[in-house]
């Protein structure tokens, strides 16, 4: 059995290639997740999150996924409070997919230390009547392991 390392960097090319078709069309919000990916697997993770900010400025389509994921790169760089104000975009933009928004929020929360709000949106999400078994069972682990590393 063989190990594949996932290695930083290499990715020029498939950077390149993904620059040009985000140029040609520059409001495709897949193509450019598709190209903050590759340039945040560089190593080239505030070029990524810009490339993110600009699905948002520029996309019609898919924004609650664009807002949600923008929010997920502002953690990585330590913005949290400006993450939070997307993941709340992303509930409202798109309403459908709250749960999995409020989820991500939640997490976010709990990285920054706000427990209490995090559980509070733990059991709005667990009171929703549209939460898949997928993401109540989620839920329930985020929960217990907030509660686990509590008795620590």
């Amino acid at each position: 059995m063989t190990t594949q390392r996932i290695k930083v960097g290499g990715n020029d090319a498939k950077v390149k290639e993904l620059r040009a078709l985000v140029d040609r069309d520059p409001l495709n919000v897949n193509q450019r997740f598709m190209l903050a990916s590759a340039l945040e697997s560089d190593g080239k993770l505030m070029d990524s999150v810009k490339e993110l900010g600009i699905c948002i400025e520029k996309g019609r389509r898919n924004l609650g996924v664009a807002h949600c994921t923008y929010a997920v790169s502002l953690m990585k760089v330590n913005k949290p409070e400006e993450a939070l104000r997307h993941f709340d975009f992303a509930i409202e933009t798109d309403p459908s997919n709250a749960s999995f928004y409020l989820n991500n929020k939640a997490s976010a929360l709990t990285q920054i230390g706000l427990h209490d709000k995090a559980r509070a949106i733990y059991a709005q999400i667990l009171d929703r009547k549209d939460v898949s078994k997928e993401t109540q069972r989620i839920v329930i682990k985020r929960v217990a392991d907030m509660k686990n590393q509590g008795k620590r």
